[in-house]
């Protein structure tokens, strides 16, 4: 299973380019600049998923069809649904190339980067997590709801928040594989993390009063 999954993670890696950060590691211009563009199109594809999905909800009303967030079918066997993979490693890991070449093997993967896409599951986080460490300016862990993700069709997580909570997550499903992406220093990860969070709470800052979702993401970002 390694030996195909690291197949495709670098298959993943140099055809998603839109997602993809070719950081070489050695501090230069280039690898700011690519960190800087995969933020600023993260956090501006929040608005626009928003803007978009608003205009299809309303085409939908208009033509009288039933309305159905295809982001939020359940699982008819959600309730016998597992978590079977889990990635434990933070953001610019190469976690979503890992997200990538899970779901080309057959484990829908849900990549922080769509989090804010599945609604139930993204309000789960807000109410018990995010909100709660900003309002009360301390971090808590709350008690997440993991069996949502096999719910709506989920069989494996990558990047924050899921990472941190592996513990509680091996306690539930301890048949659950673990797998821990890192970067070559923690000078050069902690680069790449600060430059492109800061490339995507702005955007989402600009825009958080006009879009609620937005404003979640917000709290998540803090």
């Amino acid at each position: 299973f390694s030996k195909v999954l690291y197949k495709y993670c670098n298959a993943m890696s140099t055809t998603e380019t839109h997602y993809y950060n070719p950081n070489t590691g050695d501090g230069t211009w280039y690898d700011i600049i690519g960190d800087i563009y995969s933020g600023i199109a993260v956090g501006i594809g929040h608005p626009k998923w928003f803007i978009l999905k608003t205009i299809d909800w309303g085409w939908k009303f208009v033509i009288g069809s039933v309305l159905e967030d295809g982001n939020n079918i359940t699982n008819e066997d959600g309730a016998k649904g597992k978590l079977k993979v889990v990635g434990v490693g933070y953001g610019r890991t190469g976690t979503y190339s890992l997200a990538l070449a899970l779901d080309v093997l057959g484990y829908p993967t849900l990549h922080t980067q769509h989090l804010y896409e599945n609604g139930e599951i993204f309000d789960m986080w807000v109410k018990e997590v995010f909100q709660k460490s900003v309002m009360d300016d301390e971090v808590t862990m709350g008690n997440p709801q993991f069996d949502l993700l096999p719910k709506y069709g989920f069989a494996a997580t990558m990047d924050m928040p899921f990472a941190l909570y592996y513990d509680q997550i091996r306690e539930q499903y301890p048949e659950c594989k673990f797998i821990l992406t890192v970067r070559e220093s923690s000078e050069v990860w902690f680069k790449s993390w600060n430059i492109l969070t800061q490339s995507i709470t702005q955007p989402a800052r600009y825009t958080s009063a006009f879009f609620s979702h937005v404003k979640k993401l917000e709290y998540y970002m803090r």
